[in-house]
Order: C-alpha cells, then sequence, then structure tokens
C-alpha cells in the first residue's frame, strides 16, 4: 500500500512543479513581451 502512496505523492509533487516551472516561463515572456524597451539593445546612433 505505501508504494502505491508514494507514487501518488510524487506524481502530484511532478505535476505541481511542473505547472509553477510553466507558470513562471509565461509571467516571464509576457512581462518581456510588455516591456521590450528592458529587453532589447539599444542601438548606439550614428555621429556626423
Amino acid at each position: 500500500m505505501r508504494i502505491i502512496y508514494k507514487k501518488i505523492i510524487f506524481f502530484i509533487l511532478a505535476i505541481a512543479l511542473f505547472s509553477v516551472i510553466v507558470g513562471i516561463v509565461k509571467y516571464s515572456l509576457t512581462f518581456i513581451e510588455n516591456n521590450p524597451e528592458k529587453y532589447l539593445p539599444k542601438q548606439k546612433q550614428d555621429k556626423n
């Protein structure tokens, strides 16, 4: 019986960890899309 419980707990924890990672990635991509000026390289202007 204990092996079944361990497998169930492991499965639930794996899903939770995966969900957290996916959430962080989605949030990061959304933040970067909403604030491109912080992440795009600044172009140097030519001095003529």
